[in-house]
C-alpha cells in the first residue's frame, strides 16, 4: 500500500515532469534562451539628476530633453518627465563670501548650514509624469516642468527664475528610456554654464576647482531618494590632502540638495589653490556636480574617474589657453606620464610639455598655453613606463579670451554603442570627434522638435580630430545629436557650444541605451542534488 506521503511525492514529481515538458515544448524566445549567452537589451527605465541651476538673481536656465529611443525597445508606450525637487536645501557659505547676484548662483551668506524650502516652478505642461526608478522619490509633490511621450526630437523647458531654483529629477520609462539625455544650460553675465544631467552614483572626482580670491566654487550634492544620504568629501591640493572637518560627513536631505562652498572647507593657507575633489557616498545614491565662477568666466567641471591612461577629448581650436590639472587617485606611488595631442594633422608631442611628474596624494598643475595652435584636439596622458601604471584623475581648463569665458574638460571614455547630446540651437554647436588608435567612421543624426531627422557619415583619420559644425533639422529650433560608431575606432566625442554669451563644452559618453543582460538556459540538473 502506498501511503499519503509517497502519493504526495509522486504527485509532485509528476507536476515537475509536466512543467519541464511544457518548458521544453515552449522554450523562451530568442537566441539567448537557446544558447545561454548574454544579450544586449534596450533599457526600460532611466533616471538622471540635474543640479540646482546656479544662475543668480538675473540669469536664466534652459533644460533640453532628448529621447532618441532604440530599435530593439519593446512596445510604443513610455514617457519622460523633468520634475523639480521639492525637498529642503542646505547651503554652506562663509559670511560675506557670497558674490554679487549677477555673478553668483548663491544668495546665502550664513556661516552655518541652513535649511530652506526650494522654490518649485510652475509646470509648463500638465500630466502625472513618469515613474521614478526604484528607491527614488517622484521629487516630492512638485509638478513636472515638462513631459515627452514620443521618441526622437527634443523638448525644452525653463527653470524657475531666481537664485533659489532647485535641482531636478529626470525620469524616462518604456520606449523613451533608451538614450534619454538632459542638457542644462545657464546664461549669466559671467558666461555660459552647461552640464549634462547624470545618473545617480556613489563615487565622483572633480579636478581643477579654484578657490582664489574672487572665485566661488560650489559642490552641489543632489538626492532624489526618499531617505537622506551620507557623503564624505576629500579635497586634494598641491601639498596633499587638505584637512577639513566640515566635509567629513555631509548630510544630503531626501528630495533635496546640499551646497558646499569649497573655500569654507579648507583651512587658511590652502585657499587660493587649484584643487581636486573626491565625493564618496556612504549611504544611498546621489548626483554630484561642481560649479566654478571666476573673473575668467563660469562653468561646471565634469565628473571623471581614475585610470592609468587618460584621454581628454573636446579641446576646441578657437581657445588659446589651456591649464592641465592632475592628481594620483589611488596608492602611494608617483606617476610619470607622457603627454600627447591628437590634432587635425595627427599625433603631436607638445613642445616643452613632453612629460609630467605627479607626486602621490598631491595635485599638479601645468600651464599648456596654446597647446592646440588653433586646431581641435584630444589630450592623452599615458604612463612613461607601461609596466608601472598609476591611477590618475585629470581635468583641463580652457579659457577663451574671445568669449570672455571658461570651459572645463575631464578624462572621459570613448563611445562604444551610441552617444547623445541635447541642447543644440542654431549654428552655435560644433561636434569634436577623435579616433586616437585607428581610422574610424561614425553616423551623426540630428533630432529636432520639428522636421525630419538628418543623418550623415563622418570619417576620422587615425590619430586625428575633426570638427563637425552642426545644423538644425528643417523646422527645428532646438535639436539633439546622436553619434553612433560605424566602423574602426574607438571614437571620443564632445560638443562645443559657442555663443556671444560664452562658451561651454560637454563630452559625450555612451548614452546608456542598452545593457548586457545575462540569461539562463534550461537545465533541469539544477533540481537534482
Amino acid at each position: 500500500m502506498i501511503n499519503r506521503t509517497t502519493q504526495s511525492l509522486l504527485g509532485a514529481l509528476g507536476v515537475l515532469a509536466l512543467a519541464l515538458g511544457i518548458a521544453e515544448l515552449q522554450p523562451p524566445q530568442g537566441q539567448a534562451a537557446a544558447t545561454g549567452s548574454s544579450v544586449r537589451t534596450a533599457v526600460t527605465q532611466t533616471s538622471l539628476l540635474c543640479p540646482p541651476p546656479l544662475q543668480g538673481l538675473t540669469g536664466s536656465t534652459v533644460y533640453s530633453l532628448a529621447a532618441p529611443g532604440h530599435d530593439s525597445s519593446t512596445g510604443s508606450g513610455g514617457s519622460a518627465s523633468l520634475t523639480p525637487l521639492s525637498g529642503t536645501s542646505s547651503a554652506s557659505a562663509s559670511a560675506g563670501a557670497s558674490p554679487t547676484a549677477s555673478a553668483s548662483p548663491k544668495a546665502s551668506s550664513s556661516a552655518s548650514p541652513k535649511a530652506s524650502s526650494s522654490a518649485s516652478p510652475k509646470p509648463s505642461s500638465s500630466g502625472s509624469g513618469a515613474t521614478p526608478s526604484a528607491g527614488a522619490s517622484p521629487a516630492g509633490s512638485a509638478a513636472p516642468l515638462v513631459q515627452q511621450t514620443q521618441t526622437g526630437g527634443s523638448t525644452t523647458a525653463k527653470a524657475a527664475s531666481g537664485a533659489n531654483a532647485p535641482g531636478a529629477l529626470a525620469v524616462a520609462n518604456g520606449s523613451t528610456a533608451p538614450g534619454f539625455t538632459v542638457q542644462q544650460t545657464t546664461t549669466t553675465s559671467k558666461g555660459l554654464s552647461g552640464t549634462s544631467c547624470t545618473a545617480p552614483g556613489t563615487d565622483f572626482w572633480f579636478v581643477g576647482a579654484d578657490t582664489a580670491k574672487g572665485t566661488s566654487a560650489y559642490l552641489e550634492l543632489t538626492n532624489a531618494q526618499a531617505n537622506n544620504s551620507d557623503v564624505d568629501v576629500q579635497i586634494f591640493g598641491p601639498a596633499g590632502e587638505v584637512e577639513t572637518s566640515a566635509a567629513g560627513s555631509v548630510n544630503v536631505p531626501a528630495n533635496g540638495n546640499s551646497s558646499l562652498l569649497l573655500s569654507t572647507l579648507v583651512q587658511p593657507g590652502n585657499d587660493g589653490q587649484v584643487l581636486a575633489v573626491h565625493v564618496l557616498v556612504r549611504s544611498g545614491q546621489i548626483g554630484a556636480a561642481l560649479h566654478v565662477n571666476s573673473d575668467a568666466g563660469a562653468d561646471w567641471i565634469p565628473p571623471t574617474t581614475a585610470a592609468s591612461s587618460v584621454s581628454v577629448p573636446g579641446l576646441p581650436g578657437d581657445v588659446h589657453q589651456y591649464n592641465l590639472s592632475l592628481a594620483v587617485a589611488k596608492g602611494d606611488a608617483d606617476a610619470d606620464l607622457k603627454v600627447q595631442l591628437a590634432s587635425q594633422s595627427g599625433w603631436i608631442t607638445p613642445a616643452g610639455h613632453e612629460t609630467v611628474h605627479v607626486k602621490a596624494g598631491m595635485l599638479t598643475t601645468v600651464n599648456l598655453n596654446d597647446v592646440t595652435h588653433g586646431q581641435p584636439g584630444l589630450l592623452r596622458l599615458v604612463p612613461s613606463d607601461p609596466k608601472q601604471p598609476t591611477p590618475i584623475v585629470v581635468g583641463v581648463q580652457a579659457t577663451s579670451s574671445s568669449r570672455s569665458d571658461v570651459a572645463y574638460l575631464a578624462g572621459a571614455a570613448p563611445i562604444t554603442q551610441r552617444g547623445t547630446v541635447a541642447g543644440n540651437t542654431g549654428s552655435d554647436s560644433t561636434l569634436l570627434l577623435t579616433a586616437p588608435n585607428g581610422a574610424a567612421s561614425v553616423t551623426v543624426t540630428t533630432l529636432g522638435s520639428g522636421g525630419s531627422p538628418t543623418t550623415k557619415t563622418v570619417q576620422i583619420a587615425a590619430g586625428s580630430t575633426v570638427a563637425v559644425p552642426l545644423t538644425a533639422p528643417s523646422g527645428a529650433s532646438t535639436f539633439a545629436v546622436t553619434v553612433t560608431p560605424a566602423g574602426g575606432g574607438p571614437v571620443y566625442a564632445a560638443r562645443e557650444l559657442s555663443r556671444k554669451s560664452g562658451l561651454t563644452i560637454q563630452q559625450i559618453p555612451d548614452d546608456g541605451s542598452t545593457v548586457m543582460v545575462p540569461t539562463a538556459i534550461q537545465n533541469p540538473a539544477i533540481l537534482v542534488q
